[in-house]
């Protein structure tokens, strides 16, 4: 299973990388997209998997994409809440998760040195607390990182 999880987020990273890296994406993105093209990832907690886990992973993945010279591009995790209107109250969902890759193309600029050692092993860490549900490739408003 855990190598299964690993060739699914592989497979889906080098999908999206290349969908967005050919010199068409990169050139149709401001007409489709005036805002930040970013992929949303809803995940299911797997085993013992924790948000703690998954950040260690996003952060591990930030510092990767930063050693081979991507800085423009950023890994969120997102806790998803539950709503009880009973209690008016929200509580996290511990069974899922969202992460946001914020400006994804960007990455595109390390796609060869996908699936080196340190690629590897925060895709491990992924893979042991979580499994990617569904990915959704969006266009943020760029008012949102506006100051």
């Amino acid at each position: 299973m855990e190598q299964k999880q690993m060739k699914k987020i592989v497979m889906s990273a080098a999908l999206v990388t290349s969908m967005l890296a050919g010199s068409t994406a990169l050139s149709q993105e401001e007409n489709v997209c005036d805002g930040v093209v970013s992929i949303l990832r809803i995940s299911n907690y797997v085993g013992a998997g924790s948000e703690t886990g998954l950040r260690e992973a996003s952060a591990k993945h930030d510092a990767w994409y930063k050693s081979h010279g991507v800085t423009e591009n950023k890994q969120v995790v997102i806790p998803l809440l539950e709503y009880d209107r009973d209690t008016d109250s929200f509580t996290k969902d511990t069974a899922r998760v969202a992460t946001f890759h914020l400006n994804s193309v960007a990455s595109a600029k390390s796609r060869e040195h996908i699936g080196d050692n340190a690629w590897n092993e925060f895709i491990a860490i992924y893979n042991e607390n979580t499994e990617v549900t569904e990915s959704v490739i969006a266009c943020l408003p760029k008012s949102l990182f506006s100051q």
